[in-house]
Order: C-alpha cells, then sequence, then structure tokens
C-alpha cells in the first residue's frame, strides 16, 4: 500500500519524535521509500502500479509500453511515463526501480490513456496507439515517410505485423494532435499505405 508522510504521521502522532520512528521503519524493511514523502509498505508490489503516484499527472508509455505491448522484441526495465508541466525530463531511483518521466503537450495528455484498478493501485497506461505517438514525439526527426519507416521498424524494431494490428484511425487522430514532423508523417503513412490501401 503506498502511503505519504502525512498518513504516517498521524499514524505515528503519539510517538514522541514522528520522522524518527518513520526512519525507523525505513531502516527495518517496513517502510519502502519510494520518494520524499512517498512510501511503499509491500515490497513485493509490482512496481508499475507505482508510477502514477511518483508523479500525479502521468501515465505510462513509450517503451515500456511498445515491450508489453509486444511491439518491440526487447524487454524494458525502465518505467518510462508520460507527463506535463514537469518542464524537464526527471528519473527516479529506488528499490523498485528506475521510473522516467518525459512531458508531453496537455492537448494530448488525456487522450488515448487506460486506467486500471489492480490489487488496490490504480495506475494508468497509454493505448498502444497513443505510446507509438508518445515516442515519435521523442525520438529524432526524420523527413520523410521512407525515414519514418527505417525509424518505426529497423531503428526502433518495432514488429510490423504487430503494428498492423493497430487502430489506425485512432491513430491518426491522436497523431494530428501533437504537431510534431514525425508525427505529421505518421498520418502521412497511414493515409498512403493502411487506411485507404
Amino acid at each position: 500500500m503506498i502511503v505519504t508522510v502525512n498518513i504516517l504521521k498521524n499514524k505515528y502522532q503519539n510517538y514522541r519524535n514522528v520522522l524518527d520512528k518513520i526512519k525507523r521503519e525505513v531502516d527495518n524493511g517496513t517502510l519502502i521509500r519510494i520518494k520524499n514523502g512517498l512510501y511503499e509498505t509491500d515490497r513485493n508490489v509490482e512496481p508499475y502500479y507505482l508510477a502514477s503516484s511518483i508523479v500525479s499527472r502521468s501515465y505510462l508509455s513509450f517503451e515500456w509500453a511498445l515491450s508489453i505491448y509486444g511491439l518491440i522484441p526487447e524487454r524494458v526495465y525502465t518505467f518510462t511515463s508520460a507527463s506535463y508541466n514537469l518542464r524537464k525530463n526527471k528519473t527516479y531511483v529506488n528499490y523498485f526501480g528506475c521510473f522516467e518521466f518525459y512531458d508531453v503537450p496537455k492537448n494530448i495528455f488525456y487522450e488515448g490513456v487506460n486506467s486500471y484498478l489492480e490489487k488496490g493501485y490504480i495506475y494508468k497506461i497509454a493505448t498502444k496507439e497513443k505510446a507509438i505517438c508518445d515516442c515519435l514525439a521523442k525520438w529524432p526527426v526524420v523527413h520523410s515517410i521512407k525515414q519514418l519507416k527505417i525509424l518505426l521498424f529497423e531503428d526502433k524494431r518495432i514488429y510490423e505485423n504487430e503494428f498492423n494490428k493497430c487502430d489506425f484511425k485512432a491513430m491518426s487522430n491522436l497523431a494530428s494532435l501533437y504537431h510534431k514532423t514525425n508525427l505529421k508523417l505518421l498520418v502521412e503513412l497511414i493515409n498512403k499505405e493502411y487506411l485507404y490501401a
């Protein structure tokens, strides 16, 4: 269970020094520090459950989501998330792993994101179409459809057969919201080879 320092201060209010009590609980492993002021009580919790608590306005996306959806061959061990208004990329490393956060435009933040409740934890994750769009917004800029296909299927090793299973209408609608070169090319690619082929 995720607990904040304020919850712990209330729980340990009868102790003379609450912060010392919290430190002792961390030292003996009863509490596991996630970041300043935030703790977990279960050391066996699925780490991805914690991502949206580390940065509240965030959802799992990018390479981690591509891996989970089976779009790339690699297993990704860093929990990559999209956020907004952080103003710079942030990385948190703790007992549970490495959590990275990259800002995306606010106008697309809530689009193409699903929320799940599992074992008392709420976590948010991009659809596979949104994860691809988020990645293309972060990856190096290309300048042609040919270069885009090389980026997707050779450089980043996205499986074409899995890519072909995407909802291209949803992907095109999402891509048009980013106003970035790679995403404009993605819309062109979808229109040329997938939606109207």
